[in-house]
């Protein structure tokens, strides 16, 4: 290890855009009801719940996985701020959750639905997956990593010792579930998704001294995906992103344990593969939750792009790295999923979060309710909004490493050292480091050159210029015995530029500094037509775009646009306070010349995509986790698949499947089916809507799966005063339902 992060309560945030979402979400954190989000748990403990159980995914089969979330997000917290009341919320459900561990006897506890049945049907070998569930469980080792880590952090962030008593007999309960599968079985198991549950247990072995729980940990390699990465395979395209995240920090804590060199081989691949060549400008990845070929982005920009859960691992991950090598880079990803998506994913106003940030060329952000929905994102996010203390500084026996500028004060124990960073940052570029030292002290204070400063930096220490004799992406290293009173000026000037996509070089984000701009395309409220659509159109020369732009006399990093846009100019700001606004990160760039050859078929193209969204009124995308638990899919013996990027369910034999649909109970409306066909004459199949015939699938073709459209007519008989509808895929005696690809419900009139 270079490198050793500081304890958060090391670390506190004096002012700026961070300390105000920390803000946001204590008093998030102080509104949510312990009693509430421990009901499940008390009720299938047998125990009288104290208060009934929140709704959306706390009423669902993920039950108990926000409790999780919010034990380490209330830790965070404490450790971050040192608010007491905090602590006494951990203590309370740590005190509630050995109550439940006690009534069930055998370690076991749990908020899942048939959790205790489930585990027990796993332990004898009866093991179910369709992909995204265990056993009709959903992702319930998902649901027991997020226990797991909450006890982990209740013992390491607030000190509570019952904690680790409670989750070690929690590790053995696990371990006795484990004991006589065999390595197939497990790899079976492993198939659903089952978060960080490598890391979970390997931080347990270590608190412990028990190293039953690293040889646990190692069951749960998971050779599909890992074997890849091992061998510096890129693979990731089509996978659930935030399934396969948890399992490389993982990794990496098998590696900080163990020293096994391949799980470092494993997170430096994954690593560089998912930030340069899977992640957008705002340094989020993924669309729709899933990975796609590799710069391979410019097609995949939407509402669905960026799962917030997915930066706030890949932050995770990438302070492990840093510790491993010091290099600047990770600080520098740090640095843009940070700002440009992490706090950009806060509402700042009442705290709700994101679970995408869109990055739809005019589109705008969902946040989730704070009290009825409680997806993974909102609980991340209770985490993601406690820790922005974890990564400004770094340091090793005499180096101290400023990795991020953020206005804090850092207390080095060992050294007799506080460090006073004061500054206006990210808004702009200049900062004072102000030294406190008990003694004299010679240390190597290193500052991060960040890769956005082409202007170059400029440092002073005690009023004396010191030369800067490195290149972006490193650190200057000032080495000298420090006073106290030392004062450190640091100006890292700030300018605009452009980056494009990797697959498309006239698809161009703006950036001024280390933070994303988006146009401003008004309130959100406002209709979007093709017209406004056409807004992300700029019309100039790329090499003199930049001075196009006009910087604000009000606020350095707001420009307006001169001349730029096909729709009229607009104003450039930063992205991530942009919370009721349409807007554009990324904008499609043509000189005049090119705009004329295909202005025709792209104002087609986007009038096209205005109205099939305009006339949607569903739509699924098969074989992806959320779109079938938000449609309700049930089935038997059902397959699925990938082909082209393009996921697929299908059944084996006299199997079937089903999806929940919504329609409109006064207006005609039709089902829209995408296929994909091939030559297999075992595939026969009846398409129904409640029961009702709707057609007879035979899909057999002389090309081997070629996709295709197949549209069905609903009778109003069906739909009217209906607002969703059972549409079912079931295979003929003796036969299989062909490959479904997409379903979408539509108007009639179109």
């Amino acid at each position: 290890m270079k490198t050793q992060a500081f304890d958060l309560q090391n670390v506190r945030i004096d002012s700026g855009p961070l300390l105000h979402a920390m803000e946001l979400n204590t008093d998030y954190l102080l509104k949510l009801e312990a009693d509430r989000l421990l009901s499940r748990f008390r009720e299938y403990a047998g125990l009288e719940p104290k208060a009934a159980h929140y709704e959306g995914w706390e009423s669902q089969g993920i039950s108990g996985h926000t409790l999780g979330h919010y034990i380490s997000g209330c830790a965070l917290m404490y450790a971050s701020t040192g608010n007491e009341e905090l602590l006494k919320r951990v203590n309370y459900v740590v005190d509630e959750l050995e109550q439940c561990q006690d009534a069930h006897g055998n370690g076991f506890i749990s908020g899942i639905p048939r959790g205790k049945e489930l585990f027990e049907e796993v332990k004898v070998g009866d093991i179910r997956s369709q992909g995204f569930d265990l056993n009709g469980g959903w992702v319930p080792l998902y649901t027991m990593h997020k226990l797991f880590a909450g006890l982990r952090d209740a013992y390491r962030l607030a000190g509570n010792q019952k904690g680790l008593v409670i989750e070690t007999k929690l590790g053995l309960w696990l371990e006795d579930i484990f004991a006589g599968l065999s390595k197939d079985q497990i790899q079976e198991v492993l198939r659903c998704e089952f978060g960080g549950m490598n890391e979970v247990l390997t931080d347990l072995a270590e608190d412990s001294g028990d190293n039953r729980f690293l040889t646990l940990a190692e069951s749960f390699y998971h050779g599909e995906v890992l074997n890849d990465l091992a061998e510096e395979k890129d693979t990731l395209a089509g996978r659930h992103a935030n399934t396969q995240i948890p399992k490389i920090i993982g990794a990496a804590r098998q590696y900080e344990v163990t020293g096994q060199e391949h799980y470092a081989g494993i997170s430096r691949f994954f690593w560089d593969r998912v930030v340069n060549h899977h992640s957008y400008v705002i340094g989020g990845n993924s669309y729709n939750e899933h990975f796609g070929e590799p710069d391979k982005l410019n097609d995949r920009l939407g509402e669905g792009s960026c799962e917030t859960c997915n930066t706030y691992n890949m932050l995770k991950l990438t302070k492990h790295m840093f510790q491993w090598d010091g290099y600047a880079a990770y600080a520098d990803y740090y640095e843009r999923a940070m700002y440009n998506h992490i706090l950009a994913s806060q509402e700042p106003v009442d705290g709700r979060v994101c679970y995408f940030v869109s990055l739809e060329m005019g589109g705008h952000k969902s946040f989730n309710s704070q009290f009825e929905i409680f997806t993974c994102c909102v609980g991340s996010g209770m985490e993601s909004h406690s820790m922005y203390g974890s990564a400004i500084y770094f340091h090793s026996e005499d180096e101290l490493y400023v990795n991020q500028y953020v206005p804090s004060t850092l207390t080095w124990k060992e050294q007799g050292i506080r460090v006073k960073q004061e500054t206006k940052f990210p808004e702009e570029g200049q900062g004072t480091l102000r030294i406190s030292a008990e003694k004299p002290t010679k240390f190597t204070l290193k500052l991060r050159y960040p890769y956005w400063g082409e202007q170059g930096m400029s440092v002073k220490v005690n009023g004396e210029d010191i030369p800067v004799n490195v290149g972006k992406s490193s650190y200057l290293a000032l080495d000298r015995v420090w006073q106290d009173g030392d004062v450190v000026e640091y100006d890292i000037p700030m300018s605009v530029r452009i980056e494009s996509m990797p697959d498309n070089p006239n698809r161009i984000a703006f950036l001024y500094g280390p933070l994303v701009l988006a146009g401003d395309f008004g309130p959100i409220n406002a209709e979007l037509d093709s017209d406004r659509a056409l807004a992300s159109v700029l019309i100039g020369d790329r090499e003199t775009l930049t001075d196009s732009l006009i910087q604000s006399n009000v606020s350095k990093n707001v420009f307006r646009m001169k001349g730029l846009g096909y729709a009229g100019d607009h104003e450039l700001r930063p992205f991530y306070p942009m919370h009721d606004h349409r807007y554009s990160v990324y904008w499609d760039l043509f000189t005049s010349e090119e705009w004329k050859l295909v202005e025709a078929e792209y104002r087609e193209a986007v009038e096209n995509n205005l109205l099939l969204e305009q006339l949607t009124v569903d739509s699924v995308q098969p074989a992806e986790m959320q779109p079938e638990r938000d449609h309700n899919f049930e089935g038997e013996y059902v397959g699925l698949g990938k082909i082209y990027n393009r996921k697929y369910r299908d059944s084996w034999i006299n199997g079937w499947f089903s999806f929940t649909m919504e329609v409109l109970p006064e207006e005609q409306v039709d089902l829209i089916v995408t296929y994909l066909k091939s030559n297999d004459t075992s595939v026969a199949f009846d398409i129904t809507a409640d029961g009702e015939q709707l057609g007879l699938g035979v899909l057999e073709s002389e090309e081997m799966n070629k996709l295709e459209t197949i549209r069905y007519e609903l009778p109003q008989t069906i739909t009217s005063s209906k607002s969703a509808i059972t549409i079912k895929f079931a295979s003929h005696d003796g036969h299989k339902v062909g490959q479904v690809a997409g379903l979408r419900i539509v108007k009639r009139n179109s």
